[in-house]
């Protein structure tokens, strides 16, 4: 009873599992990576002492999991339950037709055609970021973190309202997001007390606080259907766009929804990645000099332009190297439809997989040193060599991050811009840790000191 073998692979016993639920809701990746040193790549154990849970770092078993037999596993209940309850069904949330329609339209706003157009957007509100950044980091040492969160959320919602959406009310939009979802992960790591969130009116609180931020969206969407405004961002293709199987449009509700995840997925992805960018650097200024160099060398004086962005390999290096040691998506669920097996593993019917991203990320047989800081891993060469599923920091196969082009764009635009400008450094006597929820994130200030060039 309280070992609760679940499979053929290594098990944490059930009660250990439980006992650990209240570090789960502290630090899960702390949990997962002391039962992959002590049980090896793939294990097994439940999940808040309750749901039956496969983990795996294994680069092989990832694939066959999101790629190679990826039509035997839907998102979780974790995404299509307890996310749906505060973001209804989206592209982020949902599988089968439904999802692959969805897909097909919306991808359309993310091609390397589209981008570009949405480049000079995006570097207007940069400009304007810049200027209260030039006037802050005079002041002292700044939380990048703080910043990054700041500037990204403006950046992703001018890319999706355009010009529309006032910054006080994005940020409303992004405190409700992390609120609701500090909130999910202790649904996800202590299902038992979900009945006690409702009763005690903690569930309705978060509802509340959800309802507020979609009346934003809601009056947006309906101004712009009410005065006929063209804007080539995102907002303006989904409302336009019809779908290829009937030729209708995207309903408004569905509009809504759509524009609340990608706003969710694309500030918390950027912001989080840029942090962990800097904070890093900060304690590897020989690569920053490296990229001002290349920075230099390819934009001289000059705008920023998407074809000079992707010339940027040294910074593309690094940013690699960054979402290797710090993986936004630091895990991703899925429910077995059918018995399946992977790596010798049998997978039944109707447990949690959780594909382990930060774990194969660190994992020693793939990686040499793997908690060292080395951009040179992402060499073209070293690179041929490597399984494809070992770096996998938005995932992998047909799910693959919808938005990974956008945000490499986004955050390369934000490297450039603060690197030609400034050198920088962390503050003394600063302890850095992470803090696991649905992306991972610092778990505080990253306290950094600017100084110009």
């Amino acid at each position: 009873m309280f070992e609760g073998k679940i499979t053929n692979t290594s098990h944490v016993p059930r009660k250990d599992a439980f006992l650990d639920s209240g570090d789960m809701v502290k630090n899960p990746v702390q949990v997962f990576e002391k039962y992959r040193a002590e049980l090896g790549p793939t294990f097994t154990f439940h999940f808040g002492g309750a749901r039956k849970t496969l983990v795996s770092a294994d680069p092989i078993f990832i694939q066959h999991v999101l790629k190679d037999n990826q039509r035997n596993y839907e998102k979780s209940d974790i995404q299509v339950k307890r996310m749906a309850e505060f973001q209804e069904k989206g592209l982020l949330n949902s599988h089968g037709d439904f999802w692959l329609r969805q897909r097909r339209l919306l991808s359309q706003g993310f091609s390397r055609n589209h981008l570009p157009n949405l480049l000079p957007l995006q570097a207007k509100v940069l400009d304007e970021f810049m200027h209260s950044f030039d006037t802050e980091v005079k002041l002292g040492a700044t939380d990048i973190y703080h910043q990054m969160v700041k500037l990204t959320l403006r950046v992703v919602g001018k890319s999706l309202f355009g010009n529309e959406m006032k910054d006080e009310e994005l940020e409303q939009i992004g405190d409700t997001i992390s609120k609701i979802q500090a909130f999910i992960v202790r649904q996800i790591v202590q299902p038992y007390k979900i009945p006690w969130f409702r009763i005690s009116g903690q569930t309705a609180h978060f509802q509340k606080m959800r309802f507020e931020a979609d009346l934003i969206i809601h009056d947006y969407v309906y101004k712009r259907k009410r005065e006929g405004s063209v804007q080539g961002d995102l907002l303006q293709l989904m409302l336009t766009t019809p779908y290829k199987d009937t030729g209708e449009l995207m309903s408004d509700d569905q509009v809504m929804i759509e524009v609340l995840q990608l706003l969710v997925a694309g500030n918390e992805t950027s912001s989080n990645t840029l942090a962990w960018t800097f904070y890093t650097l900060a304690k590897h200024p020989e690569y920053v000099t490296e990229i001002r160099a290349e920075i230099n060398a390819t934009f001289d004086n000059n705008e920023v332009d998407f074809n000079g962005l992707h010339q940027l390999h040294c910074s593309i290096r690094v940013l690699n190297e960054v979402m290797r040691l710090y993986p936004a998506f630091w895990m991703i669920d899925r429910i077995a439809l059918q018995d399946d097996e992977a790596c010798g593993v049998h997978i039944p019917a109707g447990i949690t997989v959780v594909p382990y991203i930060y774990g194969v990320h660190h994992n020693a047989d793939l990686w040499d040193n793997p908690m060292r800081f080395d951009p040179g891993r992402f060499d073209r060469e070293q690179g041929k060599s490597r399984h494809p599923f070992a770096h996998v920091p938005f995932g992998g196969g047909p799910r693959v991050c919808i938005g990974q082009n956008m945000a490499l764009m986004q955050i390369l635009l934000i490297m450039v811009s603060i690197i030609r400008k400034y050198d920088f450094k962390l503050t003394p006597d600063q302890t850095v840790s992470m803090n696991p929820m649905m992306i991972l994130r610092p778990s505080g200030a990253i306290m950094i000191d600017f100084t110009p060039i």
